[in-house]
């Protein structure tokens, strides 16, 4: 596996472009930017998952299996500190019409699109012979349970959305307090999900996301005291990686130790990137399709490896899986974006008419 990872990095380093002393990159937390990172972390994401339908047990797997023990849950917090931030971002420049949307554009559509993947695998599954009890058929559509898919991210995004739909509707206009309710509510939603006695990757990684938004509430002068002088920038970066080092170490204490570390993991990423831009078209390319990619992943992984491909060309399997992988994302991204024309779009348009006629 260590071959994929060295691919993977060199791929980082095409188009990286490092700011000049006294400068920094003013896109660091642009749409483009935050693309590419999430691209970098998708192509993590399914190496991580791939890495478990194989043995690595050979000297070429050990650096990946190092650093694939580093990084752990932390493949995912890039996804939830840009969603939360890009979603804060809205709601600054829509307000509560945007608010309103949440539950049908976002909440309903990921929905959508996520339960499609998992008539997929039950389509799989009965080929297979592979039988599930209802009621956990019934539970994979909401993301709880799994069938075969990969499943908790989704479910804590579902439950995210809904929180922020709760959260604003209640503060309104009050964007600091509807930040508060944010994070306070998705401490609940963490501490629901531990009384229920669910896995800890499924929660230890939520707070991330309000993260985000409140960095989007602090981005400008955040950035007018980290750019004034280098060596404040450089400051800040130094006191947040020995923070980052202390959680670190202490991750395994209690969920505030790990959700600290992720936290200041997404800092040091800011950070880097406001002095390192990171780019290019394979990487936004990954980064378009991640919800495709991460929701598809598993069903090749689960075809190739009744063949037996994992245990005899395991690297022929991860190629293999890697490149359908991909071919089925684009395949279901151009379905699901017509699909989405026909339910979403349509209304839209339709709502805009209505609003029309009426002024």
């Amino acid at each position: 596996m260590a071959i994929f990872l060295l691919l993977t990095l060199m791929v980082t380093f095409v188009g990286m472009k490092p700011a000049k002393n006294g400068e920094f990159h003013s896109t660091y937390i642009s749409r483009s930017q935050s693309t590419a990172i999430n691209g970098l972390f998708t192509l993590l994401v399914f190496f991580s998952h791939v890495s478990t339908y194989i043995s690595l047990n050979s000297a070429f797997d050990k650096p990946y299996s190092s650093f694939k023990s580093y990084l752990l849950q932390l493949v995912v917090a890039p996804f939830l500190f840009y969603s939360g931030y890009g979603i804060m971002e809205s709601i600054k420049k829509k307000g509560t019409d945007y608010v309103k949307q949440i539950p049908k554009n976002r909440f309903l559509k990921v929905l959508l699109h996520f339960d499609i993947a998992v008539v997929l695998f039950l389509v799989l599954n009965a080929v297979t012979g592979k039988t599930f009890p209802l009621k956990k058929i019934l539970l994979a559509f909401t993301g709880y349970s799994s069938v075969g898919n990969s499943n908790w991210y989704i479910f804590a995004v579902l439950g995210l959305y809904l929180i922020v739909f709760a959260a604003f509707i209640i503060a309104r206009k009050n964007k600091v307090l509807g930040v508060i309710l944010v994070t306070l509510l998705s401490v609940g939603f963490v501490y629901l999900q531990m009384r229920l006695k669910r896995p800890s990757h499924c929660y230890d990684t939520i707070i991330i996301f309000a993260a985000g938004m409140i960095f989007s509430l602090v981005r400008e002068k955040a950035e007018n005291l980290l750019t004034r002088h280098e060596a404040v920038y450089y400051t800040a970066l130094g006191l947040c990686f020995l923070a980052y080092t202390f959680f670190y170490l202490k991750r395994k204490s209690g969920i505030e130790f790990y959700s600290m570390w992720g936290i200041l993991f997404m800092a040091l990423v800011v950070l880097f990137t406001m002095k390192v831009q990171i780019g290019n078209g394979i990487l936004e390319f990954f980064g378009s399709h991640v919800f495709s990619i991460y929701i598809l992943q598993r069903l090749p992984m689960i075809i190739l490896t009744k063949t037996g491909l994992a245990t005899s060309h395991k690297y022929v399997f991860v190629s293999l899986c890697f490149f359908a992988t991909v071919a089925m994302a684009v395949l279901f991204d151009l379905a699901t974006d017509k699909l989405d024309g026909v339910l979403f779009r349509k209304r839209i348009k339709k709502a805009v008419a209505a609003e029309a006629e009426k002024n």
